[in-house]
Order: structure tokens, then sequence, then C-alpha cells
């Protein structure tokens, strides 16, 4: 089945915002046995929205817009989706209903706008938003599946769990579609490919396999795809159990790809608790943890130490370090790491500081330049890192992935 995603919005294409959306419905449908073969983005404007319909629909089974489906002037894919279908719009009495009632619970008198969020092209479907005032549009047309749901993200993801995916499950019998994540570490991935030649060349013709590198680490995925999830699952484990003795200790995780989840899993393993003491990274160290399920089993708390007065007076950071060495450095890195451990009473601590940019620090240190300190209380191990080619956001994201990476290779080896 071919499935296309096309984002409407000028706030995309101007770079005001990211297309989170298309990531969120590829992985739902994926979960479901569903593949995207092409993701769009085009501007708000009706005869650019005609224009890809009539071009993309003769080569796909289900199209999922999202986006202008407001009640303002810059919504114009309702109206669009008229014109394509060659239909009208008609009022669709049910989900006016549930809009009266939904203003008379917030005292809010409906205005025409409001009313007319509740026309429904003829011979579509209302897709029932309880979360919002804007339905989506469920349409079957010319042998294709016409979904269009709402921009705003938290409305669109009920969407799709509540109504867009039910309703597909009915109307196809869908494989199973199934990935395995493994992460591995401190091996480039030219050489690891070189070293999983002979098992990557005797894969089942019918399995996938994809290298996903980051710094000083590799994403492996394995993905197959059939009727019975089970079977599937017991040969991707079989192809896993021969990785194994190539790949060795730089083998981190066996089923999971990210740092935080892969981390989360080893602090429990062990009994340790973590701390975070951050500067440059803000407290993003800290938000990667706590999205981890359960991880108030281990992680404890932070102290975004961005101030040097609050290294100084939290961390306990001495102020002559801070005169001799800068709050970029080795020594203060290490010493704001000890002092968040001490303050939480936690196993671990990790800390960073270091120059984001856009402007050279305080001290002169040149922009991209941090450090990162991980200390269990007897060790510390410190490490310089220097990204001067990195937007702020990048580098911010980057040196936290760094920070918890340091500390799993801390934990690795000191256990």
């Amino acid at each position: 089945m071919k499935v296309r995603l096309v984002t409407i919005g000028d706030e995309i294409l101007i770079g005001q915002i990211v297309d989170s959306n298309s990531a969120y419905i590829a992985k739902k449908l994926n979960e479901i046995g569903l593949e995207v073969e092409e993701i769009l983005s085009i501007h708000d404007d009706s005869e650019i929205i005609i224009e890809t319909l009539n071009r993309i629909l003769p080569d796909s089974d289900v199209i999922i817009t999202t986006g202008g489906l407001g009640p303002t002037k810059d919504d114009v894919t309702k109206n669009a989706l008229c014109e394509f279908l060659q239909t009208e719009l008609v009022m669709d009495e049910e989900i006016l209903a549930q809009l009266e009632e939904r203003y008379l619970k917030l005292n809010r008198t409906m205005n025409e706008l409001n009313r007319a969020q509740a026309l429904m092209p003829q011979g579509s479907i209302a897709l029932k938003n309880a979360l919002g005032t804007a339905p989506g549009i469920w349409t079957e047309f010319q042998d294709t599946i016409l979904i269009n749901l709402q921009g705003v993200p938290f409305e669109m993801k009920n969407l799709i769990k509540t109504e867009v995916v039910p309703r597909l499950q009915e109307k196809f019998d869908l494989p199973f579609v199934v990935h395995r994540f493994l992460s591995v570490s401190n091996y480039p991935e030219s050489d690891l490919a070189i070293a999983l030649t002979d098992w990557e060349d005797n894969l089942p013709s019918d399995f996938h396999f994809a290298y996903l590198p980051e710094r000083s680490k590799v994403k492996l995925r394995i993905s197959a795809k059939g009727n019975y999830k089970t079977e599937i699952e017991n040969r991707i484990e079989a192809e896993v159990q021969k990785l194994i003795p190539i790949i060795g200790s730089r083998l981190d995780s066996r089923n999971k790809d990210s740092i935080e989840l892969i981390l989360g899993e080893k602090l429990k393993e062990l009994n340790l608790t973590i701390s975070t003491a951050e500067s440059c990274t803000g407290g993003t160290i800290a938000t990667m943890l706590t999205s981890a399920p359960g991880s108030s089993n281990y992680f404890y708390g932070s102290v975004v130490s961005y101030a040097t007065s609050v290294k100084e007076n939290i961390l306990k950071v001495p102020n002559e370090l801070i005169e001799n060495y800068t709050v970029v450095s080795k020594e203060v890195a290490a010493a704001m790491a000890k002092g968040v451990r001490e303050l939480l009473k936690t196993d671990i601590a990790v800390s960073t500081t270091g120059v984001a940019g856009p402007a050279q620090g305080e001290d002169g240190k040149e922009v991209g330049t941090v450090w990162i300190a991980v200390t269990d209380g007897n060790s510390t191990e410190t490490k310089m890192y220097f990204f001067p080619y990195l937007e702020r956001e990048d580098f911010i994201s980057q040196v936290s992935k760094l920070a918890l990476q340091n500390v799993f290779e801390f934990v690795k080896i000191k256990n």
C-alpha cells in the first residue's frame, strides 16, 4: 500500500516550526503495518493543495493531510478539498450540536466562524475532535482514502489514536511490522560495516537492515514484516544473537536506540541514582532523563547553574577555581559534578559547562567549547569537546547526548 503525508502550512516552509506531525503519524502508521512512501510540505494555498492532490492521488492508497482546518481565512484546506472533490460544504448537524454544547460549557457564544467548522464536504465523514472545535475529515474517493487532520499536534495525535488508526485497521488487512534497534558505541561506522559484511550478506531476503550513525555511536535497525508478529520477532532475535559476538563489548543495548533509555536501563539494573548540574545545556540533560518511563527510580534532580553565583552558592564551587581556571574549565566542571552529587545525595552526577554561542564567553573561551564531568564521589572523569560549527540549539542537543553517553561509559567501566 502507498501512503503519502502532506503537511499544509506556510509556517513550516519558512522554518517557523518543525514538522513533528509527520514523524508522529508515520510512526503510528508503521506500528499497524502501513509504511509511508512520501512526505510533502506545501503552502496554505488552494491551488497548490488541489494541484498536489491531483498529482499524488492516482498513485496513492491513503493520503493524510495536516493543517488548514481552523476557522480563519488562512485555513483553506476544507474549501480546497471541496473544489478538488467537485462537491459542496453541507452542515453536519451532529458536529454542530457538539460544538454548541462545547461552547455552552465554556460559557462562550458561538460566532459564524465557529459554526462554519461544522460544515463538511458532502459525502465525507466527520472525525470527532474531542480536544478542539475543528473535526477531521475522512473521504473515500476514487479508490483512495483522503484524511484531513488538524495541524495542532495534540488534537491531531488524539484523532490518529481514536479515529484514524481504528478505521484503517478495520478497512485493510494489514501485516505486522517489527523493528529491532541496537546501539553500538566507539565503533566507527565504516569499520562496523566491514565487520558485519558476512552477517549482512546472509540476512534473510525479506529483512531490511540500516545504519544510523551519531557522534561516537551507531544505531542499528533490523526490520521485517509478516502476518505473525511472534514469528517475526523470533526470526529477528535469531539474527541478533549472531550479531552479539561480532560487536562484543561495544554493544550498548540489544533493544533500545536512545541514550536516555539505554542509560536508564543500566542505572536501574545497577540500582544507581543520578543528578545533574547544567550550565550551557540549561536543563536539557534532566529533560532527556525524565523522558524515560520509570526515571523517578534513579533520577533525583538537577541544578541549572547558569550564573556563576549559582555555581558558587548552590554547588559550592570554590571561587578560586573560577578565578584561576575560568568557569569553562576541567576544574569547574569537576567541582560542579561533585557539588550536585553531594547536594542531592546521588550515586552518580554529571555536569556541563561551556559556550553555546553565538557570542564568546565572558572569559574569552571560544564558542563551541564545553567540558563534561562525571563523578561517583571516588573518581571523576572530565572530557573537553569543541563544536564551533554547531548552531546554539544543535550544540545544546549534542552536548546533552554526549553527557549521557559519558555517564553510560563511566558506569559500564566502573561496574
